[in-house]
């Protein structure tokens, strides 16, 4: 009894633990399933949200927008202004006909139609386009102050810099953070709880045969083993339910963006990330609460 114990054995008993309370196991199992699956997804919508910020940072273009009435040296001086600020990548500056030109072309025909080309506004800007990675709140409220005192140089009109939309944008994300954090504590206790509970039951229906095991000479490894495989596989089962149902949901998704939309994004919700996350956290999960079930209940 005190050499390593065969995995058949091992596998065995942990088969007749899982046969002896199959309801709680597939509870267990599909609790497990849940719980993989809402994190996972949790953690790509973040992943997602922190690469639009990035995106968004190192493609930022502010506009300079600057009174009718600004000459050729009034121009270059705000220029000069704007280009001491670090973090530019360049100026561009576009004439009044060149403005209604832009604006025109964001117009739809609808708006277009009837409408005298004079009355679509256009006045002199300088186009801004920042090296600036907005990684953080504090990098808006940087831009912010900095649009801010450029209202107040000669000649500048006005400069939208959308921090009102970005502030909103990255208080949605803090949130979303700590809400995911939240449930996706909430989800993987319970998923262990029922496996804590699963293998507990295990213990107490095999107090009379743990008992005699141990006073034969079995090893508490040898004991305890079947019932942390038991755990591991109610995870690897979970596991498995986790990624068909994301797969399921990855062609309802794709199909309905593709054929209801009309859009041909290439994107997944099963990357190598995920699955690396499913095959491995079920039975970390599992195992884990066995592991403590077995440490608290079983006593050898």
């Amino acid at each position: 009894m005190k050499r390593a114990p065969r995995i058949g054995y091992v596998l065995h008993q942990a088969f007749l633990l899982v046969r002896s309370s199959p309801w709680l196991t597939a509870v267990s199992a599909l609790t497990i399933a849940l719980a993989l699956t809402l994190v996972g997804l949790f953690a790509m919508v973040l992943v997602n949200a922190s690469h639009l910020m990035h995106s968004l940072g190192e493609s930022l273009t502010i506009p300079v927008y600057l009174h009718e009435a600004a000459t050729t040296p009034d121009v270059k001086a705000v220029e000069a202004q704007i280009r001491q600020r670090k973090g530019v990548k360049s100026v561009k500056f576009l004439t009044p006909q060149q403005d209604r030109e832009r604006n025109k072309q964001a117009m739809t025909p609808e708006l277009l139609e009837g409408l005298d080309e004079a009355a679509i506004p256009g006045q002199p800007v300088l186009e801004v386009e920042l090296e600036a990675d907005l990684a953080s709140r504090g990098d808006v409220e940087e831009l912010a102050k900095w649009a801010a005192s450029l209202k107040s140089v000669k000649s500048v009109d006005e400069v939208p810099t959308g921090a009102e939309k970005l502030r909103l944008l990255f208080a949605l994300v803090e949130i979303a953070r700590t809400v995911g954090l939240v449930l996706s504590i909430v989800l993987l206790a319970s998923a262990m709880f029922f496996v804590f509970s699963t293998i507990r039951l295990g213990v107490f229906a095999r107090r009379d045969e743990i008992e005699i095991l141990s006073l034969v000479g079995a090893t508490p490894s040898f004991i305890r083993l079947p019932f942390l495989v038991e755990g591991a596989l109610q995870g690897l089962a979970g596991a498995i339910v986790a990624m068909l149902l994301l797969g399921l949901l990855h062609l309802e998704l794709r199909g309905l963006v593709r054929d209801v939309h009309l859009l041909n994004l290439s994107w997944s919700l099963m990357p190598p990330g995920m699955i690396a996350w499913l095959v491995l956290g079920g039975p970390t999960v599992g195992l884990t609460a066995s592991a403590l079930s077995v440490g608290r209940y079983l006593k050898v």
